[in-house]
């Protein structure tokens, strides 16, 4: 049996569906798309909010800077000023009550136990002691006994030690 051309001639093309469409989403995609933007903004929350607790760093990093340009300032008011500056963020870091009492190898033991990780050095309570003895052409002028070093070495020992410890210390 032949199929009549006729009939043949009437049939019309397959018309497919329309594709499914994005919109609107499931309810899988929606916490998909807050899971991702809540993690976002956790991540800029949490960013800014580090940065705005260390601002106080920065800022103590910037003071010591500027007490080394000032070349009014001898080694030793250096070396005091200095030290000054790293009392000021041990008290903004870790309260009154705790680091406003210390001096001397009580001072330099919190130092240490704050930043333990950062090698203290040896002579770093005599380059200290500089910060009190007179400038050297000062008449009550007395070299001091418990370092071996210039005004201008201890200074920089202690610079690079205080700037290290501003970075580095944790509460």
């Amino acid at each position: 049996m032949q199929p009549n051309p006729n009939l043949l001639n009437q049939l019309h093309d397959i018309q497919l569906p329309d594709p499914v469409g994005w919109w609107p989403l499931t309810f899988s995609w929606w916490i998909l798309i807050f899971s991702i933007t809540s993690v976002l903004v956790g991540i800029v929350w949490y960013y800014l909010e580090q940065k705005r607790r260390n601002i106080y760093r920065q800022s103590a990093l910037q003071k010591i800077d500027e007490i080394l340009q000032r070349e009014s300032l001898s080694d030793n008011e250096k070396i005091a000023a200095i030290n000054a500056v790293v009392k000021r963020v041990a008290l903004t870091a870790f309260g009154r009550l705790s680091t406003a009492h210390l001096h001397d190898q009580e001072w330099l033991e919190f130092l240490h136990e704050t930043a333990s990780y950062i090698p203290q050095p040896k002579e770093l309570q005599g380059v200290l002691d500089l910060a009190y003895q007179p400038d050297k052409h000062s008449k009550n002028y007395q070299p001091n006994k418990k370092i071996n070093l210039n005004a201008h070495q201890a200074l920089e020992i202690w610079q690079d030690y205080a700037k290290k410890w501003v970075k580095g210390h944790h509460q």
